[in-house]
Order: C-alpha cells, then structure tokens, then sequence
C-alpha cells in the first residue's frame, strides 16, 4: 500500500525537476520586427555599391594618391578592353593631369581648372569615363588627394555575382554599453598599402556575445564628439583568415553624438573595400572578438 504513494511523490519529483529545467532554460532569441526586411535591404545597397552605381567600386580602373606638390597624368593601356591608369611620369602627347598644391586640385584636360576640396569632385574625361577627387589622409594627420578613374564598361563591375553573407542570425544582435573617451584619441593603422591612418577612437562598447563578454574600441572621423553623426569597429573573429576575411571586418553604426547605450548588429559586418579593390587604403582590424561569429559578410573569393 506504500508503493502508490511513493510512486506519486517520485511522479511529483519528475514533474518539479522538468519545471525548474524549464525555469533555467535559455529564452528563445527573438528576431526584431523588420529586422530581416532591413537587413535585406541593407545587403542590396551593400551590392550595388560595388557594381551597380554610378561610381561602384568595382568600375575603378585605378587610382593614384598624391601628396602636397605631386602631380599624375592619365595614361591609357591596351588589355582585353581599352583601360586608364595614372602615372606620374609625363607621357608623350597631350593627357588629363592634376595636380594637388595648396589645398586645391589643378585639372588640365584641353583647358585648366582649380577645384576646391571641400567636397567630391567630378571631371569627365569622355564618354564612359569620369575622375573623381577628394582629400584623404595619406599620413597619419597629413591630408593628399585621392584621385580615381571610372569606367562604365569596367568587365569587373558587369561580371560581379554578388557578396557573400551568413544567414541572418538574431544571436549576433546585442545591446552594448558605451564608456566615451575624455576625449578622442588617435590612433595609427597599418593599411593595406603599407601606410599608417590616424582614425579617432571615441569609446568603447562593452556586451555579450554569444555568452562571452567582449569590448571594441569604437572610432570615428570627427573629432568633436557632439558632432559625431558615425562610429565604427574594426575587428577580428576566431574564423577570420577562414570563413571570413583574414584583415578583419568593419561595423558602422549611426548615432547622433556619442549614446550612452547603443545596439550592435553584427549582421551587417563587412569586408572592407580592398577585400576585393586594389585602389583604396584600408585599416587591418587589430582587436579579436573571441567567439566564432558566423554573421555579416563572409571572406571573399581568392582569400
């Protein structure tokens, strides 16, 4: 007569443990209203920005940088198609060429002009073919000129199938506390030209990834804090040089000053422009988040 009772309370025993594994089970991760559709929408500018648009990355046919004094011509070169690249030597013959001195850029195409650099400048050049011109920083603090041309017909640009991502993954979407610097501190990168860049570290965000704590250093072009409208993470993983890019990944995240809290969607990491340009001069990442983060862009093709 005392087995039944013994049976009830070992059912009961069953049942209290199922509810307090249940109680300590992690809660399911939640994806965000429209948080696929932006990130959907997010990947298709990401595209067409290397092929599609006007001045996608991949119609560059090359660039030059130029420091204070220096000037470069347009030269062409006969390959499978009719392509331009600059050269600072003088060719034979009459060329497009320009010149930085002084804060301001010199063009000579069949007649000279002076551009100021407060802004991106255009000059055509002919039909399918445009340069573009703005100040960039070619030493740490030191400011050139980066010069480059487009060309519409670019095979680069009319042969790209696409980037690369991992599947959304809400686990990679985090809430992070931002400690800001007294003041901006900054700090040189190695790039992929073998320079240094001065970038302005800002802060740092602290949070949980993937159930490990983890802090990056949070940069910024603008060194007045209150008109920080961007900030930016440079950073490795336990799967960079493997399945994602060897140099590191970037994150850029609005804000409207520096925030006190801030989310960060790993979602929208990405490869910066010389993962597949050899025409710019990008920062290697240096901090390593320690998780294996299978979000954002992967590595690219021939890497």
């Amino acid at each position: 007569m005392r087995v039944i009772p013994a049976l009830l309370t070992l059912a009961l025993l069953g049942l209290t443990a199922c509810a307090s594994d249940l109680d300590t089970a992690p809660a399911p991760v939640t994806v965000r209203p429209g948080a696929i559709t932006a990130w959907e929408a997010w990947k298709a500018d990401e595209n067409a920005a290397w092929s599609k648009n006007e001045f996608a990355i991949l119609k560059i046919d090359d660039a030059v940088y130029l420091n204070e004094g220096e000037t470069a011509w347009l030269d062409t070169r006969r390959q499978k198609m009719l392509e331009y690249k600059w050269t600072l030597g003088v060719p034979r013959g009459r060329h497009f060429k320009v010149t930085f001195a002084n804060g301001t850029a010199t063009v000579v195409n069949g007649k000279k002009e002076t551009f100021t650099l407060d802004k991106m400048q255009r000059v055509s050049v002919a039909p399918g073919i445009d340069v573009r011109f703005a100040l960039t920083q070619v030493n740490p603090g030191v400011s050139g000129l980066r010069v480059m041309v487009y060309n519409q017909g670019h095979p680069l640009a009319k042969n790209f199938h696409g980037l690369e991502h991992f599947p959304y993954n809400p686990d990679a979407v985090v809430e992070a506390a931002f400690e800001a610097s007294p003041s901006p501190e900054g700090v040189d990168f190695q790039t992929s030209r073998g320079w240094l860049k001065r970038i302005n570290r800002v802060g740092y965000a602290s949070f949980t990834l993937m159930g490990k704590p983890a802090k990056l250093g949070m940069f910024s072009d603008e060194s007045d804090p209150k008109k920080v409208k961007q900030i930016s993470a440079f950073f490795l993983d336990e799967l960079s040089g493997k399945e994602t890019y060897g140099v590191g990944r970037y994150l850029d995240i609005e804000v409207n000053g520096l925030p006190e809290r801030l989310t960060i969607d790993f979602n929208r990491a990405y490869n910066p422009n010389c993962a597949r340009s050899p025409h710019y001069n990008c920062p290697y990442a240096t901090e390593k988040l320690p998780v294996a983060l299978r979000a954002g862009e992967k590595i690219p093709p021939k890497h």
